[in-house]
């Protein structure tokens, strides 16, 4: 009795999703850090201070750069993407940088609710 061939699996591309899916968590878990930041700075109102409006400006941009790691992901999920070379070379440029990008991004909401609990003592 002769038995079927088992089918292969590529592994590679199981890995480069899961990859994906973590880091596009990650991310959506510092944008949601990141509003949560902003929210605070305008309820507060001390968006309307220097300090504040600096500060608002610093999360915005890191929201911004986030927003567009999120549409890479969400390129690199669609079917048609996946012979695009060039988009899988941006990708990895991005997934190169990502730790810093989450980094600052973090740093950046904890310095704003610094500032917030600083100012609301005073």
């Amino acid at each position: 009795m002769r038995r079927a061939p088992a089918p292969v699996v590529d592994l590679s591309s199981v890995r480069a999703m899961r990859r994906r899916e973590m880091a596009e968590r990650r991310v959506r878990n510092a944008m949601d850090e990141n509003r949560a930041a902003l929210t605070r700075l305008f309820s507060s109102g001390l968006i309307f201070t220097q300090k504040g409006a600096r500060a608002g400006r610093d999360l915005l941009l890191a929201h911004q750069a986030l927003l567009k790691v999120v549409d890479l992901f969400a390129r690199l999920g669609e079917p048609s993407s996946r012979g695009d070379d060039a988009l899988k070379v941006r990708a990895e440029e991005v997934f190169a940088h990502l730790d810093a990008q989450l980094s600052r991004a973090a740093q950046l909401s904890a310095r704003t609710g610094e500032f917030l609990s600083g100012r609301t003592r005073d």
